[in-house]
């Protein structure tokens, strides 16, 4: 199988992977439908994805070999098929996920992207593949005032409240319905509002467990975020009770049946066990 890892400007690295043969009849049978048997008959399957390394979802380790959850997700999809993959980290930001599958640039987005009313009106979405609780990373310092009496998040949603997220982002939506009264700053990318938060310019930002859990989570090869290393002795991960944030697969809303043949993957995946053991190996932490 040959796996083409595309960006907007480069392409980061070609690799040869392991082929399962193609499933029997795929190709040859005509009642196949229309929307995977375009897959098929194209001979690649174009998954669109962010620009910018985000592990534990997708990354190049040091070595230049792509990896991550969503990654093999959309190597064993690939396989399962029996096509090419073409990984296009094309994207400028999440938000541009949906519109590029939307305009037929891509046949799929699995890009740890973010299940949304909003992103909703523009594609279909699979049922989720992970469910992380959503967070906040909080200036001890800065808080400390606010939180006389116990952590409690309400205490936060306050006018004074400066709190950040990454533009284009979920949590941009995420943060104005948990802090409505709240200031919510976009930034250009989570490391820069972690910047600003340490800098004290931020109460705090907002941000799922995946990302937070690897800021503490150093593994051989991958690639960090750039924060500081001290960064935990001046902000607390505060967990949001009964915030969930589904990360879910996105699909052109006129391609009904690639959605379902998704959908079975995922459901076939949780049942055997083997989607639990990837996202163990990638988020046992913060899973618990």
């Amino acid at each position: 199988m040959l796996w083409t890892w595309t960006g907007i400007r480069h392409t980061i690295a070609v690799l040869g992977l392991l082929v399962l043969p193609p499933t029997a009849g795929y190709a040859a049978d005509p009642a196949t439908a229309p929307d995977i048997a375009r897959i098929l008959a194209r001979g690649t399957l174009v998954v669109a994805a962010y620009k910018s390394d985000m592990p534990p979802f997708f990354y190049v380790d040091a070595a230049g070999k792509p990896g991550g959850i969503d990654v093999e997700l959309a190597t064993d999809i690939a396989q399962r098929l029996g096509v090419k993959l073409n990984y296009a980290r094309m994207a400028d930001n999440f938000d541009d996920l949906p519109h590029l599958v939307a305009s037929r640039k891509a046949d799929v987005a699995i890009s740890y992207l973010s299940r949304t009313l909003r992103r909703a009106a523009l594609v279909r979405f699979t049922q989720p593949y992970a469910r992380l609780r959503q967070t906040l990373m909080v200036n001890r310092t800065k808080t400390a005032p606010l939180f006389r009496g116990g952590e409690r998040v309400e205490m936060l949603n306050d006018a004074s409240v400066q709190v950040g997220v990454e533009d284009g982002s979920s949590y941009v939506d995420f943060a104005t319905e948990r802090l409505p009264r709240a200031q919510v700053k976009p930034f250009p990318s989570n490391e820069d509002a972690i910047a600003a938060l340490l800098a004290g310019q931020l109460h705090a930002v907002m941000v799922d467990e995946g990302f937070s859990y690897s800021l503490t989570r150093v593994q051989a090869g991958v690639p960090r975020y750039r924060v500081r290393d001290d960064w935990a002795l001046y902000v607390k991960i505060v967990p949001l009770t009964g915030a969930r944030d589904p990360i879910a697969m996105a699909v052109h809303r006129d391609d009904p049946n690639w959605l379902a043949w998704l959908d079975t993957y995922i459901a076939d995946r949780q049942e055997d066990g083997s989607l639990d053991r990837l996202l163990d190996r990638h988020l046992g932490g913060p899973r618990k």
